[in-house]
């Protein structure tokens, strides 16, 4: 059965489906007839209607004086439909630019459980730049989102070419290749010189934003809009990238470690 929120879709509230569904089911009938089928003056009619007419969904047909309404084949929709997506399409290179001036002021959104790593993971694939760079650990990660979501979401980032630069803990890395260092999955590794606290939030920088992701124990994503923010933090990445240890040279750590008597 159709419902009203199906209807939302089309562009049409509660007393728009009203009258097109009574239009729909009855034939031609006046105004007068659909106020009665409806319930809603007959003056709010003629203005509804006219709205219908616009959109082509409904016709008016003349029997002497009197004014009928009779609906269009629902085929049109699909018409009305394409109209829709035309227009956005032509408005969005005006909305992308509006968009990508940025704010005056940071933008912050807040997301809260097991959806707040969802979020970012969607938000590192559809990034408007070519790479990301960021702060953390796989563990808690994988541990709310899955391996095999976790996998598509690179597979995703692949499609796209976006690279990945990661400075991770040590005492939280994993050993399935697609998570790694590689030119073959478009990431580059290093490791903190240092031990993390476990359950510390991660940092991701892309685009003009940051996102503070804990996907374990708070359980919460902080997503920050801001050119001045983002350029600072940047700066601090590259910083700590600089003194960070490469893969081999964890390996000799480790080595150096259980040589030691």
């Amino acid at each position: 059965m159709i419902s009203d929120k199906d209807m939302e879709a089309l562009g049409l509230n509660k007393n728009l489906t009203s009258l097109y569904l009574a239009v729909l089911k009855s034939g031609g009938q006046s105004a007068s007839q659909l106020a009665t089928m409806t319930g809603l003056n007959r003056s709010n009619v003629y203005a509804l209607m006219d709205q219908l007419v616009a959109k082509n969904m409904v016709s008016i047909d003349f029997m002497g004086s009197k004014r009928r309404y009779k609906a269009c084949d629902p085929e049109v929709l699909d018409r009305l439909a394409e109209e829709r997506l035309k227009s956005i399409k032509r408005l969005m290179p005006e909305l992308k630019a509006l968009y990508d001036v940025g704010p005056a002021s940071p933008r912050l959104s807040y997301f809260e459980g097991d959806a707040a790593v969802q979020t970012i993971f969607d938000e590192l694939v559809n990034i408007r730049g070519d790479n990301y760079r960021y702060f953390g650990s796989l563990d808690a990660q994988l541990a709310v989102e899955g391996h095999e979501n976790a996998r598509r979401t690179v597979q995703k980032r692949l499609q796209k070419g976006i690279k990945a630069r990661s400075i991770r803990t040590r005492e939280a890395d994993l050993d399935d290749p697609i998570f790694m260092a590689g030119e073959q999955y478009l990431r580059e590794v290093r490791y903190f010189p240092k031990i993390i606290p476990p359950h510390s939030p991660d940092l991701y920088i892309y685009d003009q934003k940051l996102a503070i992701l804990a996907a374990s124990g708070e359980k919460f994503a902080l997503i920050i809009e801001s050119l001045e923010l983002s350029t600072l933090m940047g700066v601090l990445w590259d910083m700590i990238w600089d003194i960070s240890l490469t893969s081999e040279q964890v390996k000799n750590k480790r080595v150096k470690g259980a040589s030691k008597p």
